[in-house]
């Protein structure tokens, strides 16, 4: 069995990669982070600073970002050198949250939650193709379930405490670098020290100073902005301003939360209905799989939130299900306080946590219908045939073949403007 689920690992790390490569390339916010990274290996200079903030024209801080898509052009100077780097951290990380699924739930197969997890639509949308979000996940992944472990849900514990305070800390600060979305990761952090005021003193110092230094590690690959000049251009506190229009997005965010685990085609396959039909007309082969998997997204999420209402006889579900009420709240609350709505992308770190979630969910499904582990199967199988699809649509009318000659031009001359200015060039600040 054991080697069984290794050679299911193998073709799926295969077949995430094979979509990442034919995934969006050329639209712009790709597009730029791809630039930031290229534009630090062509120029051999520091990546100060990150991915920008279009509705402000700011910049996050720091240089992990840059670092993690220029560090794969040392070891193969190919355009596809950061997918394949990307696609290898998103898969381990992804992984890591398999296997914690595996030990926390026991009624769904082994390998069906791997395959769930690794091809859900918002794990292929990000993760396989190099854009912010897909960056951010790989660190989510850690912080989420250090502090499923951390916080007074199990009392049967997987990870050592130490370790799990340490990756509170580079999660945080590494994230902070990548994506806007990190401070939301302090609350969340508070709840746990929160429940540790009763430890004895010693203890709690030396959860904090573990604590410091995960914080420490992260940001050592902000030290250097940190230590420029200020940027002349305005801060990424302007993206912070009281927003009382989001008073209504409460139900906006429940469903786009739970659409994370769930099958949202519609927003895999395009940003409005003709995109999305004439990917189907394209791939007419796959509509079955399409009709089938847009259905049952529907049904996950009634099921999610039926089950979240719902009292439950597990302790360790009710404490799960805490846990996302109160990050629902976060979130309801953080908006209030954002330049942008309740898009998708601004909150997917949350990602794992509602992974999480929708496996107790299933458990419990499976526990009451018997045949619910069938249409699991079904759904893994749709999903496989669906990207297959889409990937070949993508291949042609979105991915990097589109033109790849241009971004090896770009890499042969070592110069990044053959492929595309970065929006900083416009700017006249920034990296």
């Amino acid at each position: 069995m054991q080697k069984k689920l290794i050679i299911l690992l193998v073709f799926l790390f295969l077949f995430r990669l094979l979509f990442g490569l034919c995934s969006e390339f050329w639209f712009d916010d790709e597009l730029q982070i791809y630039l930031i990274g290229l534009k630090s290996y062509t120029t051999g200079s520091w990546p100060y600073y990150g991915p920008d903030i279009v509705y402000t024209n700011t910049q996050i801080a720091g240089g992990l970002q840059g670092l993690l898509v220029s560090i794969p052009f040392y070891i193969s100077a190919t355009p596809e050198a950061p997918i394949v780097f990307l696609n290898l951290l998103s898969f381990f990380s992804l992984s890591f949250l398999g296997y914690y699924v595996t030990k926390r739930t026991s009624k769904i197969p082994s390998w069906l939650v791997y395959t769930l997890i690794l091809i859900t639509p918002w794990a292929m949308h990000y993760s396989t193709r190099v854009v912010n979000p897909s960056y951010a996940l790989v660190f989510a992944i850690p912080f989420f379930i250090s502090l499923l472990e951390l916080l007074p849900i199990y009392s049967k514990k997987i990870m050592n405490p130490n370790l799990a305070f340490l990756i509170l800390g580079i999660s945080t600060t590494s994230i902070m670098q990548l994506h806007m979305s990190w401070v939301l990761l302090l609350p969340l952090t508070g709840f746990v020290f929160l429940f540790r005021i009763r430890k004895k003193l010693i203890k709690q110092i030396k959860t904090i100073g573990i604590y410091l230094l995960g914080l420490f590690i992260g940001i050592l690959t902000l030290i250097p902005t940190l230590l420029l000049t200020p940027n002349e251009g305005p801060s990424t506190l302007s993206n912070v301003l009281f927003n009382p229009e989001n008073w209504s997005n409460l139900p906006i965010i429940v469903l786009r939360f739970f659409s994370f685990a769930g099958n949202e085609i519609p927003y895999v396959l395009g940003g409005n209905t003709e995109e999305r039909l004439s990917i189907v007309q394209d791939q007419i082969w796959s509509s079955p799989f399409v009709i089938f998997l847009l259905l049952v997204g529907f049904l996950q999420i009634g099921l999610f939130i039926y089950l979240l209402i719902k009292p439950s006889a597990s302790k360790e579900f009710t404490r799960v299900k805490l846990l996302v009420i109160a990050s629902l709240v976060l979130l309801y609350c953080s908006f209030f306080f954002s330049i942008k709505g309740p898009a998708s992308h601004t909150f997917y770190i949350f990602f794992p946590l509602a992974i999480c979630y929708a496996f107790y969910c299933y458990e419990w499904l499976v526990g009451k219908y018997k045949p619910a582990l069938k249409i699991l199967k079904a759904i893994a199988i749709s999903s496989l045939i669906f990207h297959l699809g889409l990937g070949l649509y993508n291949l042609e009318h979105k991915s990097l073949y589109k033109n790849r000659e241009k971004v090896t031009r770009a890499i042969e001359k070592m110069d990044y403007k053959e492929l595309g200015k970065r929006r900083t060039d416009e700017w006249g600040y920034g990296f």
